[in-house]
Parts: structure tokens; sequence; C-alpha cells
């Protein structure tokens, strides 16, 4: 069985991708100066736990804060998951954890861009 985690810092997010259980979660803050380095190596990650028979379920997401650019690297990587596997065989959970109004409206951009089921969670 393969995982993969990363730990998060001020700035950048705690990934934890599990094949046992089919999830991907990430947390935490996503404010990343540079989020191309960041994201890119963690989409070739979900994509290589995504090549045999098992594939990522669920996607659960629990920022507390979010930039635009780390918020348009993550629609990238769902549309991206999106191509690969049917839309309708994983669920994401977007949790909206205490008032921010950016991480609600991140949520809700996914939800309407993505092609995916994005249930938005009020935490």
């Amino acid at each position: 069985m393969k995982t993969f985690s990363i730990e998060g810092g001020e700035t950048s997010p705690t990934v934890h991708i599990d094949e046992s259980k089919s999830v991907v979660e990430i947390s935490g803050n996503s404010t990343l100066k540079e989020t191309s380095w960041f994201y890119s190596n963690l989409l070739k990650w979900i994509l290589a736990f995504n090549l045999g028979n098992r594939k990522t379920e669920v996607i659960n997401i629990k920022l507390r804060r979010i930039n635009d650019s780390s918020s348009k690297w993550i629609l990238l990587i769902l549309r991206k998951l999106a191509s690969l596997i049917p839309a309708s065989e994983f669920e994401i959970n977007w949790y909206i954890i205490g008032n921010s109004n950016r991480v609600l409206l991140s949520g809700q951009r996914l939800r309407s861009q993505s092609g995916c089921k994005v249930n938005l969670v009020s935490e």
C-alpha cells in the first residue's frame, strides 16, 4: 500500500494520500507565493496513485486560508483527475472552516467549474 504525506507549514498545506483508503486530504493554509512547484508535484503524486486498480474515491479539502493561485491549481488537479476517473466515481468535500469568505468562494468556484461533485461542508 502506498501513502504519501507532506507536513504543512505557515503557508503550505498538509497533504496526506492513502491508497488503502482511496483518500486524498489537503488541510491547513495554502497561501504559497510559488504554487507551481508545490502543486505540480502534488499533481504528479495524485496521478501516480491513480494508475493502478485503486482510484481516489474521496478528496477532503480543509483549508483555513487560500490564495487565488492555490485555488486555480486545485481546480486544475481536479479537472485532470476527472479526465482519468469518471467524476461520478469520486467525491470532493470542501470544508469551510470559520468565517473565511475566500475559502467559501473558492469552494463555490470549484463546484461550478470543476465538473465534479463538490460538497460544501461548514465546520
